[in-house]
Parts: C-alpha cells; sequence; structure tokens
C-alpha cells in the first residue's frame, strides 16, 4: 500500500483541498482592497459618525493578511489535517494502517508531509496574491517579502503540523488533537511576551517574519526562531512516533 499516494488522493480527491487554499486566499485577495478602500468604506458606512481610518501602506496590507491567515487559515489547516494525522479516531481505519505499515515512522511521515506541503502552498499563495495586490495597490514592498519572509510563515505551519502530530499522540478524536495543538501554538506567543528575552527564539516569532521584511527588516533577524523550529519539528515528530506506537487501538 502506497501511503503517500493515498494521502495525496484522500486531499485532492475531497473538498479539503479548497477549503485549505480558500481560508488563505480569500485574505490574499481580500486585504490589499479593504487596506486600500478602507477609508471610503468607513465614510460611506459611517453615517453622522465619524471613523478615522489609518493610512494605507504597503505593511499595512501584509500584517493584515498574515493577522487573518494566521487565525482563520491556521485553524481551517489544523482541522483539515486532524483528519489525517488523527488516524485513531476510527479504530477500523487505525486498525487497517497499523496493520499494512512496517513503522509508525512510515505511517506517520506521509501523513505529516502532506498535510504540511499542502498548507504551506496555500498560505504562500495567498501570500504572493497579498503582495501582488498590495505592489497594484499601495505601492512597493521588497520582493524578499514573499520568499523569505514567506519561507519562514512556511517553516513554522510546518511545526504547527508537527504539533497536530504530537496532539493526535495525546488524543484520539480529530476535535481533541485539534484543540491541544492550538492550545499550544496560541500560548506561544503569550510566553514571548511574558518573557520578552525568549521570543526571538520561539517559533511563533517567524509569524510576523513577512510583514517585518516588507517594513525593512533584516531577513537574519529571525534566524534563532527558525534554528529552534527546524530543530524542533523532527524532535516533536519523533516524540509523536514514540505517543502513537505505544498506544493501543
Amino acid at each position: 500500500m502506497n501511503l503517500w499516494r493515498l494521502e495525496r488522493l484522500r486531499l485532492l480527491r475531497t473538498p479539503r483541498w479548497v477549503a485549505l487554499l480558500a481560508s488563505y486566499l480569500v485574505f490574499g485577495v481580500g486585504m490589499p482592497l479593504l487596506t486600500r478602500y478602507q477609508q471610503a468604506l468607513f465614510r460611506n458606512l459611517g453615517g453622522e459618525v465619524r471613523v478615522i481610518a489609518p493610512e494605507p501602506t504597503p505593511t499595512r496590507s501584509i500584517a493584515a493578511y498574515l493577522s487573518n491567515a494566521m487565525q482563520v487559515g491556521l485553524l481551517v489547516s489544523v482541522l483539515v489535517a486532524a483528519g489525517s494525522l488523527a488516524f485513531d479516531a476510527k479504530p477500523e481505519l487505525a486498525a487497517f494502517l497499523r496493520t499494512r505499515s512496517t513503522s509508525m515512522w512510515r505511517l506517520l511521515l506521509p501523513k505529516y508531509a502532506t498535510s504540511a506541503v499542502a498548507v504551506a502552498a496555500a498560505y504562500l499563495a495567498g501570500l504572493a496574491t497579498a503582495w501582488i495586490g498590495t505592489v497594484a495597490l499601495i505601492g512597493s514592498t521588497p520582493l524578499a517579502t514573499v520568499p523569505v519572509g514567506g519561507g519562514y510563515g512556511a517553516l513554522y505551519l510546518g511545526f504547527a503540523i508537527a504539533v497536530l502530530a504530537l496532539a493526535a499522540g495525546l488524543a484520539r478524536s480529530v476535535i481533541g488533537a485539534g484543540g491541544i495543538a492550538l492550545a499550544v501554538l496560541i500560548a506561544m506567543p503569550i510566553v514571548g511576551q511574558v518573557l520578552p528575552w525568549l521570543e526571538p527564539w520561539l517559533p511563533s516569532t517567524l509569524v510576523g517574519a513577512p510583514t517585518a521584511i516588507a517594513d525593512g527588516a533584516s531577513a537574519g533577524s529571525f534566524l534563532r526562531a527558525a534554528g529552534v523550529t527546524a530543530v524542533a519539528v523532527p524532535t516533536v515528530l519523533w516524540a509523536a512516533v514514540r505517543l502513537l506506537a505505544r498506544r493501543e487501538v
């Protein structure tokens, strides 16, 4: 049984890929438009109430995309990926997959890699769309915003899916695994605010990389967080494999 092909078919022959792509692309299209025309929108809808909107800038446009993509998009990504990684939620499917795989690594890796690549691709498609809309409607922003800043963001999403795999080893259900993963991901930036000295090292710091690079920050300022994340991903996956391998179906 080719698990890599099975995971690709599971993603592409169902509406999952549509939901995943749409959750990022809609903000990639909408946020530059909203940022550019928000003053006129508030003026027309405000009635007698005067609403002062900030001046549209390229940095605000990219930040608006990231703010929504890393909330709604991440939520959809976790739920879509949890359907694959929390395979123990269905005992019959779990028994089928476990008995046809020689090791838990061979079972988990296609699920993780397919989900992580799909999520990263959807995120980058949305970011590229937001960058194009920003340049067309508002003003120029560094090209490195997409390949470099987006690369950092994609690395963070790979970490997020690895955390989800670990959560699937702790909870059998899709909702349980997704809830644990989201709780960890939400708590991480809070830890960075409470302990500012730790923030440059946290994977969550990578979320803001495209905005910072669009605003002129050096790409090297995120290397510490990227290094920690690159080490954390295989470590978290190893822990997930250990938990899943020990679980009785």
